[in-house]
């Protein structure tokens, strides 16, 4: 059997928006979200880079199809990526309207990880760096980038059909997910199997 290297992920990685119905399996998902923030030594360190190392990332996870965790909104916990239960509905279709345009693979998907940050939290840690007051949610949005692009090489590795969503109204985003202030969402990445040609 070939290894499937890196190099032949980022070569295969694709914005793929058709999914089919299979659902996914839980080490399937535990898998992504250790790519967009798991730790990977004793002393802390994580999959991504994170300015000041405050990882201010949290991941929300919409499940509607995955073998064994019941369809609903889960959160990762920070430092070990347990799912805790957040929301007892698929919020899918929540998420479809909050989107700008029709973007139909959004409700399609397996699983939705929503990549969300504490923006006080970096534009506090950052609020002496110019630009003021904007330094600290650059920051963010670079952390989540890489997030992103470890999630949708993993999805790739594992067979997967993954492709990212930013356009979307946030503060219908906010509601749909029922997020606390201060996290706002950055980003969705929805995952699944790809739908045959």
């Amino acid at each position: 059997m070939t290894e499937f290297t890196l190099e032949d992920a980022i070569s295969k990685r694709r914005s793929d928006r058709a999914f089919d119905d299979r659902p996914l399996i839980l080490p399937q998902v535990q898998k992504l979200l250790w790519a967009a923030q798991g730790i990977t030594d004793d002393s802390g360190k994580r999959t991504v880079p994170s300015a000041h190392a405050l990882h201010p990332l949290r991941l929300f996870v919409t499940v509607g199809r995955v073998t064994g965790l019941p369809v609903g909104v889960y959160s990762a916990v920070r430092d070990t990526l347990d799912l805790v239960a957040h929301l007892d509905q698929d919020i899918r279709f929540d998420l479809k309207r909050a989107a700008l345009d029709d973007q139909p693979w959004i409700t399609r998907a397996a699983i939705i990880i929503t990549l969300c940050a504490d923006m006080v939290a970096v534009s506090q840690s950052f609020a002496e760096q110019p630009p003021y007051g904007a330094r600290g949610r650059r920051y963010a949005y670079i952390e989540a980038g890489a997030a992103a692009q470890n999630v949708h090489l993993q999805a790739c590795a594992e067979g997967l059909a993954c492709v990212l969503v930013a356009g979307f109204r946030d503060e219908a985003t906010i509601a749909a997910l029922k997020l606390a202030c201060p996290l706002e969402p950055v980003a969705h990445l929805c995952v699944g199997w790809p739908a045959a040609d």
